[in-house]
């Protein structure tokens, strides 16, 4: 599954960053405004949900066909108005991915955490989340 291509994805036209210390982007456009002239909320939340999905998969190829994600919650905060190209950051902060794919051997699912940060033009961080996963197996 290619995050990239999901047809909300398309819409808000989210890219892979071509920087290689980022993973996905919103190009600086006016459509994502809002009525302070700076990038929406909700634009920034796709993003960074995109972002939290994008590494699940990356972390866990083998399992791509084999399970379900959920979001189960979130927890977001707005640090800066966001001006310009958007892009993001994350890294799995529940446990690691050993003892995450342990739990879905085991029990046929597992609960991620994944932390997503995101940075406008000028490298501000404007947005921390963390993103919870819950994962289950398609087969059980």
């Amino acid at each position: 599954m290619d995050i990239i291509e999901l047809p909300f994805n398309k819409l808000i036209s989210l890219d892979k960053s071509y920087e290689e210390k980022y993973i996905l982007a919103l190009t600086d456009n006016l459509r994502y405004s809002n009525h302070l002239g700076t990038v929406h909320a909700s634009a920034l939340f796709s993003l960074a949900e995109a972002t939290s999905g994008y590494l699940l998969l990356k972390k866990f190829p083998e399992y791509v066909d084999k399970l379900v994600p959920v979001v189960r919650k979130v927890e977001v905060k707005y640090k800066r108005p966001a001006i310009g190209k958007i892009q993001s950051m994350g890294s799995i902060i529940s446990d690691s991915i050993e003892n995450i794919e342990s739990q879905i051997k085991t029990r046929n699912r597992a609960t991620i955490t994944i932390k997503i940060d995101l940075y406008d033009s000028k490298e501000i961080n404007v947005l921390s989340a963390n993103f919870e996963w819950f994962i289950s197996n398609l087969n059980k």
